[in-house]
């Protein structure tokens, strides 16, 4: 009964929309991403196509002006148009049910930080295809519980920000020896390069339809050389990451711990959780298994999400800041 639809789909939708829906069901399932082209016999590359979205929160009838969603959305909601901001993004426009439940998890997310009042801004280590950077966007277009510390020369709290990190390049060379026998790196799932599908500029233009430019920065670079350019008063209160492997895993989470940049009750969520046949020796779980013991982390864990994520909120660790006055 699938196949006449599939078929259907892959006849009547765009190109770059049907790159899309497969890109994002390869993600989920820790699949490398499509080649591009493919189908069409175009010769466009990666870096020349322009963006595919993921989750498109206006209706299809509405004018684009120019103007970001967040400024329409604020308008819409300050004119009671909206019954909440929630009415804003519908998880239905993401068609595919394991992207549906990270979309609703990362969002529950943002709006867990903003209620629980915890400081910092909001970081993703890895970007691939822009998906969840711009549920967490999206997300934050309505963050209205503003930030403890930071104010600025106005006397007023800024919103978080979100700092993307990726290399753009792909995955990195793999060389520790816990990723080299991963499953996913044995079967070629992961390998160098691999995992590369948006340009830093086609991400920043995608969010940028979002949220303001002062309200998001790109990393360009590998996660143990772009971290650590972060200002020492850095803070986050909600880290996704999808580096995929231990390595990557360490490289961007050791110096956060060690530098006290991780607040108190800030949530981190592993997309990568159960890849690997969830062996515990393997990725972000033997990553993470040694951050617990290297800084003595108390964590509450919040359960899986979708097929590969799960998230701790953390609440002590070794050298963690002073919650701020």
């Amino acid at each position: 009964m699938l196949q006449p639809l599939k078929n259907a789909l892959a006849t009547s939708l765009p190109p770059d929309a049907l790159y899309w829906m497969r890109s994002v069901k390869r993600a989920i399932m820790f699949e490398p991403p499509l080649p591009w082209p493919y189908g069409n016999g175009s010769s466009a590359t990666v870096q020349d196509r322009p963006p595919a979205v993921a989750i498109a929160a206006p209706s299809a009838d509405t004018v684009d002006d120019g103007r970001i969603i967040q400024d329409i959305a604020l308008e819409k909601y300050s004119a009671r148009q909206l019954p909440s901001p929630g009415a804003y993004y519908s998880y239905a426009d993401v068609l595919i049910l394991p992207a549906q439940e990270i979309a609703k998890t990362l969002t529950l997310c943002v709006q867990y930080v903003n209620s629980a009042h915890v400081n910092g801004d909001i970081a993703e280590f890895g970007t691939m295809g822009g998906f969840s950077a711009r549920a967490i966007a999206t997300s934050m277009v309505f963050d209205l519980q503003r930030q403890p510390l930071g104010k600025s020369a106005s006397g007023e709290n800024p919103f978080r920000i979100l700092r993307l990190f990726d290399s753009f390049e792909g995955l990195p060379e793999i060389t520790s020896p816990v990723d080299q026998v991963a499953p996913h790196v044995i079967s070629g799932a992961w390998a160098k390069g691999g995992c590369k599908v948006l340009a830093a500029p086609q991400l920043r233009a995608v969010i940028g339809k979002i949220i303001p430019p002062h309200r998001f920065q790109l990393y360009e670079g590998w996660f143990a050389d772009t971290v650590k350019t972060l200002p020492p008063e850095t803070r986050f209160a909600m880290i996704h990451f999808d580096g995929d492997l231990y390595q990557s895993t360490m490289d961007a989470l050791v110096p956060l711990f060690e530098r006290g940049m991780i607040s108190t009750g800030a949530v981190i969520c592993f997309d990568d959780w159960n890849a690997n046949r969830a062996i515990p020796t393997t990725g972000e779980r033997q990553a993470w298994k040694e951050l617990v013991e290297m800084f003595a982390i108390e964590a509450s864990n919040g359960g899986d999400y979708s097929v590969g994520g799960t998230r701790f909120i953390i609440h002590a660790y070794r050298g963690i800041p002073a919650d701020p006055e």
